[in-house]
C-alpha cells in the first residue's frame, strides 16, 4: 500500500513544459542520448539535433598543446568540445531505457518529446524512487512502535516533500538522496546487528559514492558514511567488499572527467560554457566563498526554499536527539554530521538558492535523514502525550502534501515567487492550469477538476496514515495543526511585485498544455509549443524573460530582441551561434552576489545580440 500510495501519486501527473528548456534536465538527455548512440560523453551533435541548453561545458583544445582550456572568445582554430557539467551517474541510469527506445525505433533518431522525457524519468528516477520508499518504509517501522507515527512520516515524505517534485524530473536530487539513505541503512543495521554480509557491503559501499556520483555536493555526506562503514562493517574483512562497492561509483566519475576534462579529478564546473556560470564558481572553493546568514535562514525557514515550510513536519527533527538510544547515537552522529556539514557548506556558496527549483535544491538529500529525525521527535512526544503526537503528526503529513504536490506540478519555481502558493499556485489552479495528467487523458476532465481524483487520493493516504481514524477530536485536532502550518504559505506571502507578476505572467504563456489550446492537438514537442504560440507571439509584444540563468534567460540589455520561441520552442536556431551563445543567457550580477568581477563585460550589447541572432527590424531571420 505504501509504495502504492507514491506511484499513484507519481504517475497521476507528467509536468513537461518544453518551452523553458530546463538544462536540469536536458543536458543529462543528452549526454545519455550521447552514451548510447555514439558511445560518447560528447554532447555536440545533440545540441545541434534538440537545440541549445544551458549547464554544459565548453573545452576548448588548443592546436598545440594538451591542456584543455574554458572556451572564451573566438576560437581561433581550437577545437571546441561540449559536454555535460552534470556528475554522470544519472546519465547513465538512463541508458538502458534510452538504450530500448533506440533500438525500438530503428533508423529514426529518438526525439525529445513527452513520450521520450516520461519513459526515462518513470525508468531511471521514478521506478527507483519507488524501491526505494518500499525500503524506507520498513526502516520507519523499526524506529518507532507507533503505526501511526510510521505511517504520517511516510506520507509526509514519499508525497509531500520535494523527493516526489524532483523525481518527476530526469534530474539526481531525489535519488542522491535515496543512495546516501539507502547506505546509511545497511550501514546501521550491520552497527546494531554487528555482522554484514558480503553482498550487503558490496551495497552499502556502492550506494554511498553513487550518492556523489549523482549530485557532486554529496560528497560531504558520503565522507560521514565511509568513516562509518569503519565502526559498522564486520567481520573487518568485509571493508574489502565495501572499498570494492565504493569504488565502481569512484572510477566512473573519473572516467568521466578524463574524457572530457582531460584529467580524472577535474570537474567541469570551471568548463562552464556560460560566463557568469564560471565566474561563479571560480569565486573560492567552487563558489563556495563565505559563509551568508540569509541562506541559514532561508534554507529552512523560507516559504519556496525552506526545507521546514515546504515539509511541516520535518521540523520535528529538531527533538529528535532526545529520543535516540544509546545503542543507534554513533550512526546518528555519523548522520547528523554529513547533513550538517552539507548545510553549513550550502551555506557558503555564491548559488545556495539553485536557480529555479523547489525547496533547498542542493540539501534535496538530507530529507530522508531529516525524516528519521522527525520520527523520533514526534516517538518522544507520544512516549508522554500520544493523541497530541497523533494530532501533530497527521496535521503536518497533511500540510506537508498540499504543499509537496502544488510544488510537483511545477518543479521549478522561480527565485521571485517568494510564496508560491499564494503568489502562484492559487491563481493557476483557479484559471485551470493543469500539467498533463491522468485525469484528462483517461477521464475526460478539464482544468482543475482533472486533478480531482489527485486530491482523493491525498485524502486517502492521509486517512491511511491515520489508521483509517474516524474520531472527530481527532479530525478536528489534526486540521487545526494543518490550518497552523499552512497559514504562513496563504497569509505572509508578501504583496506581488512586478517582478513576480511577470514571472507568473512567463509561467502561464509557457505552459503546456494551455488551457486556451485544451482541445488542439497534443504532440508534446517543441515544434508543436510553437505552432499553439504563434497566435499569441504575433499578438502580444516581443518580450524577453531575464529572471534565471537555467532557464535560458537573458539579460536586460536584450529586451525586447528575442521572442520566447527564439530560445524555447525555437531552440534549433540556437545551435548555430557558437560564438554569441555564452552571451544568451548572462545573469543580471547586481541581483547575484559572487559572480566576480567583469561579468557585466562579457554581455553582449543589443547589437551585437541582434546581429549574432539573425534579427533584423525585429524578426529573426531563418536559417
Amino acid at each position: 500500500m505504501a509504495v502504492g500510495l507514491f506511484l499513484a501519486s507519481y504517475l497521476y501527473v507528467f509536468p513537461y513544459y518544453p518551452a523553458i528548456n530546463n538544462p536540469n534536465e536536458n543536458v543529462r538527455v543528452y549526454m545519455t542520448a550521447a552514451i548510447v548512440e555514439e558511445g560518447s560523453y560528447e554532447i555536440s551533435s545533440l545540441r545541434r539535433r534538440w537545440g541549445w541548453t544551458n549547464d554544459a561545458a565548453c573545452v576548448q583544445w588548443p592546436a598545440q598543446g594538451d591542456e584543455p582550456q574554458p572556451c572564451e572568445g573566438p576560437a581561433h582554430g581550437a577545437r571546441r568540445l561540449y559536454y555535460s557539467v552534470k556528475a554522470p551517474l544519472m546519465s547513465w541510469l538512463g541508458v538502458p531505457s534510452y538504450a530500448l527506445l533506440h533500438a525500438l525505433r530503428g533508423e529514426d533518431r529518438v526525439a525529445l518529446d513527452a513520450p521520450t522525457l516520461w519513459w526515462l524519468r518513470t525508468t531511471a528516477s521514478g521506478l527507483p524512487m519507488a524501491l526505494f520508499f518500499w525500503f524506507f518504509y520498513g526502516w520507519l517501522g523499526s524506529r518507532t512502535r507507533v503505526p501511526l507515527l510510521r505511517d504520517a512520516v511516510y506520507v509526509a515524505t514519499a508525497l509531500g516533500s520535494v523527493l516526489l517534485g524532483y523525481a518527476h524530473l530526469f534530474a539526481s536530487h531525489s535519488l542522491s538522496a535515496a543512495a546516501a539513505f539507502g547506505s546509511f541503512m545497511l550501514l546501521q543495521r550491520a552497527h546494531e546487528e554487528r555482522r554484514i554480509s558480503w553482498r550487503g557491503s558490496l551495497g552499502a559501499g556502492l550506494l554511498a559514492t553513487s550518492a556523489t556520483a549523482l549530485e557532486y555536493p554529496c560528497v560531504l555526506v558520503t565522507l560521514p558514511l565511509c568513516l562509518f562503514a569503519l565502526f559498522a562493517v564486520r567481520p573487518l574483512p568485509r571493508m574489502i567488499a565495501f572499498a570494492a562497492g565504493a569504488l565502481l561509483p569512484t572510477l566512473l566519475v573519473m572516467h568521466f572527467q578524463a574524457a572530457a576534462y582531460g584529467n580524472p579529478f577535474t570537474p567541469g564546473h570551471l568548463f562552464v560554457e556560460n560566463p557568469a556560470f564560471r565566474a561563479g564558481h571560480e569565486s573560492g572553493l567552487f563558489g563556495a566563498d563565505r559563509f551568508r546568514p540569509e541562506a541559514a535562514w532561508r534554507l529552512l525557514f523560507d516559504l519556496r526554499l525552506g526545507l521546514w515550510t515546504t515539509t511541516p513536519l520535518l521540523a520535528f527533527a529538531t527533538l529528535g536527539p532526545f529520543a535516540i538510544p544509546r545503542e543507534r547515537r554513533l550512526g546518528a552522529s555519523f548522520a547528523a554530521a554529513g547533513v550538517i556539514a552539507l548545510y553549513l557548506v550550502i551555506c557558503t556558496m555564491n548559488n545556495w538558492t539553485g536557480g529555479w527549483s523547489i525547496g533547498p535544491r542542493y540539501l534535496v538529500v538530507a530529507v530522508p535523514f531529516v525524516a528519521i529525525g522527525a520520527l523520533l521527535g514526534l516517538d518522544w512526544i507520544a512516549r508522554q502525550r500520544p493523541e497530541l503526537a497523533a494530532n501533530f503528526a497527521v496535521g503536518t503529513a497533511a500540510a506537508s502534501v498540499a504543499v509537496g504536490q502544488l510544488y510537483a506540478l511545477y518543479p521549478h519555481l522561480p527565485d521571485h515567487l517568494s510564496a508560491p502558493v499564494r503568489q502562484l499556485f492559487v491563481e493557476l489552479l483557479d484559471e485551470g492550469y493543469v500539467p498533463l495528467n491522468a485525469g484528462s487523458a483517461l477521464l475526460g476532465l478539464e482544468g482543475s477538476t482533472a486533478l480531482l481524483p489527485l486530491g482523493a487520493l491525498c485524502l486517502y493516504a492521509l486517512w491511511w496514515a491515520n489508521q483509517k481514524n474516524r474520531s472527530p477530536r481527532r479530525l478536528l485536532g489534526s486540521t487545526a495543526v494543518a490550518s497552523l502550518a499552512l497559514l504562513p504559505h496563504l497569509l505572509i506571502a508578501p504583496e506581488p511585485t512586478d517582478a513576480v507578476r511577470h514571472e507568473v505572467t512567463l509561467i502561464k504563456e509557457r505552459w503546456y498544455p494551455h488551457p486556451d489550446f485544451a482541445a488542439r492537438p497534443r504532440s508534446a514537442d517543441a515544434t508543436s509549443v510553437t505552432a499553439l504560440d504563434t497566435r499569441e507571439l504575433d499578438e502580444r509584444p516581443r518580450r524577453i524573460a531575464r529572471a534565471d540563468l537555467r532557464t535560458s534567460h537573458v539579460h536586460p540589455p536584450a529586451e525586447g530582441l528575442f521572442d520566447d520561441a527564439l530560445f524555447g520552442a525555437q531552440p534549433s536556431l540556437l545551435p548555430k551561434l557558437d560564438e554569441a551563445r555564452q552571451h544568451l543567457d548572462v545573469e543580471d550580477p547586481s541581483g547575484h552576489e559572487g559572480l566576480g568581477e567583469g561579468v557585466r563585460e562579457s554581455i553582449a550589447s543589443p547589437h551585437e545580440l541582434r546581429t549574432a541572432l539573425g534579427v533584423v527590424d525585429g524578426q529573426a531571420q531563418q536559417h
